[in-house]
Formats: structure tokens, sequence, C-alpha cells
């Protein structure tokens, strides 16, 4: 097919998923990966086939990284970390701990493949959360704060563990170090002064200066085989302040990434999963997908603090979710060999039922709004 009418076509996909996911108040990213396994079973179209589609859903995988730090505040970090560190640290933990060794023993993965997958299940997602919590205008309540900070700081530690776990030794892990320990400190402080010196500008100069910094980090993730989430994650949560003070340059950031390349990375896992494999693993992804959910609740309801104890089952089912963080953790990992096709199909049957399951749950039984209304 012609790469325009390719291009043209995967649009349209996203698109339809976007009148889907406002049809049933989901996520579209869902929908997306489930348009794309459609797409790539129907007429072959996957992206680790095509160049361009690959590196475009590559760029999605990091803009969207990096809007996930950004929609977290540092004073809600500095003010709710007492709350939620031990929420965050429970939930990261309760799949860390677990999953790789029973995947090992009981399923017989390799260990990269076991631990790759620990890693990618042991988020808690930002897009859901978000969802859930900024559009029905209940973040800055007392139970939204302490999510949002929890969320953040599990991504945190899933982001050091993969870099950790996954980084090759050498000259180019330290250069990508050094570049981060710089540039995330003066994005911290400075961002704000220079996106005030060129606004207003035309050619859109601040959307050139967020993309610098980034793509700069990136570029050097790539070239020492490290995945770019740490690197995306902290630059977004350093310049969450300068661009939430500058709606009108977050408004343009979040654009270029959410209206073209974020879409195109949803439909790219989609179309690399092979059905196959889903229907042969089916009894293990609602396993895993289930018993994932059930230990984050059993860690993460014991971490609740008191004063927010009679909202702990909300609570807990929300840091269950699973979306964003976990797709980027899989497709760097189909694209450094350390899972095959079958066991990425798996991980993303798991990971859509953790999107699912305790989304709705939370939202139709136990949302403390809905209960109080």
């Amino acid at each position: 097919m012609n790469d325009l009418l390719t291009l043209a076509l995967l649009l349209s996909l996203a698109v339809g998923a976007q009148l889907i996911a406002s049809r049933f108040g989901l996520s579209a990213a869902i929908f997306e990966i489930l348009l794309g396994l459609a797409v790539g079973q129907a007429l072959g179209l996957r992206s680790s086939e095509i160049g361009w589609f690959s590196f475009l859903a590559a760029l999605g995988g990091i803009g969207l990284t990096f809007l996930a730090g950004t929609e977290m505040e540092v004073g809600r970090v500095r003010r709710q970390w007492r709350s939620s560190a031990p929420l965050a640290l429970a939930s990261f933990l309760s799949i860390f701990l677990t999953v790789p060794v029973s995947l090992h023993h009981l399923a017989g993965w390799q260990w990269d493949a076991s631990l790759l997958a620990g890693v990618a299940l042991s988020e808690t997602s930002v897009a859901i959360v978000y969802v859930v919590l900024i559009e029905g205008g209940r973040a800055r309540t007392d139970v939204g704060s302490v999510v949002l900070a929890a969320c953040f700081l599990t991504n945190l530690a899933a982001s050091v563990a993969l870099a950790v776990l996954f980084a090759p030794p050498g000259l180019e892990v330290l250069l990508l170090l050094a570049a981060l320990l710089l540039l995330v400190p003066l994005a911290y402080r400075y961002s704000g002064k220079v996106l005030d010196r060129f606004r207003g500008r035309p050619g859109e100069p601040e959307v050139k200066l967020v993309l610098l910094p980034l793509l700069l980090l990136a570029g050097l993730a790539s070239v020492a085989g490290v995945a770019a989430v740490l690197p995306a994650y902290l630059l977004g949560f350093a310049m969450s302040r300068s661009l939430g003070e500058r709606k009108e340059a977050w408004s343009k950031v979040r654009t270029v990434f959410l209206g073209f390349m974020v879409s195109l990375f949803f439909l790219a896992a989609g179309s690399n999963v092979s059905m196959e494999a889903l229907l042969a693993g089916a009894g293990l992804i609602v396993v895993l997908g289930l018993g994932r959910v059930l230990l984050k609740m059993l860690f993460v309801l014991p971490a609740v603090s008191a004063s927010l104890r009679g909202d702990r089952v909300y609570i807990a089912l929300l840091m269950s979710t699973s979306l964003t963080f976990g797709m980027v953790f899989l497709q760097f990992g189909i694209g450094q060999g350390l899972i095959d096709t079958a066991q990425f199909s798996i991980l993303v049957g798991t990971i859509i039922i953790g999107a699912l399951a305790p989304t709705l749950a939370a939202q139709r039984w136990f949302d403390p709004w809905r209960r109080n209304s």
C-alpha cells in the first residue's frame, strides 16, 4: 500500500478509536491497540515491518512519557510524598517481587523476559488515573492528590528498575547520565524564562525549545541502548511547573504528540500482537491479568494512610491500573529482543485487563464521590 494511504488509514483508525472511547468513557488507547491488532491481522500492516511507522511510533512513546511527567506538579509530590510513597512502594514491589519469579519457574520464561514483564506490569497508568481524576475535577482532593503523586513515584521506580536491569555498561551510558544530570536541573530552573522570551514569535519556537532537550536525551538513550523512558519522564517532571504556568505552550506541545504520534504508538503496539499467541495464551492472560490486579490491591490496601482508609478500595483499584508505561516498556523489550512476539502478545493482553477491570470496578462500585452524591 502507498505510504500516504497507509498513514491515512492509520489516522482514520485513530479517529475511530477516539469516537468509540468517548461513547464508552474509556481511554482511546485501549481501542487504538485493538484496532491496530485488527489491521495487523487483516492487512498484515505491522509497524515492525514499516520503518517510518516504527519511527513515528517510537517518537509517540517518548512524547507520551514526557507528557506523563508534565502532568505531575513538583509541589504536589513534595506535599504528598509521605502519604504516597508507601502506596508507590507497595504498588511497585507487589508485582516486581512476584511476577518475574512466577513466570520464570511456572511458565518457563527466560529471566530477561520475566524481569521485563515484572517491570512492565508494575506500573500504574497515569493516563487512566488522569482521565478518572482530572476530567472529573477531583485531582485536587486529598484522594486525587495522593493517588497522582503515588502514580508518579510508582512509574519512577519502574523506570529506574528498567534502566538498572537492562542498561548495557559502557561510556554511552555515562554520557547519557551526564546529560541527564545537566539538562534536567537546567530545565527545572530556566525553562520558564526561556519560554517567556520566545513566546508569541512566529514559527512556534516554544515547541522547538521543548523538543530539543527531549530528543537529545532520547537520542543519547538510543545510542546507549537504553529505553528513553526515564530521561523523558524526568524531563517532563522538571518542566511541569513551567509548562503548567504557560498553558499555550503546553497545549502546543501536547498537540504535537497527542494529535498524531501517540495514536501511532498504540496502533503500532496492537499491530505487533499475534492473534495466535493471544488465543494460545488466553488462560495465562486471564490469570496474569486478574492476579496482577489482586496482588496490587493486597499490597496497596494496608499502605493507605489512616486519614484515607474510607476510600482505600477505590485508591487500591486506581493504583492497580495499567496501560501507558507498560506499553512503552514492552515496545522497548520487543525492540531489544528481550521478549518474543508471543510473550509480547500475552503481556499486552494482561495490560488491557489491567486497564479495564480495576477502572470499571472503581468507577461503578467504589467511587467515593458517587457514593456521597
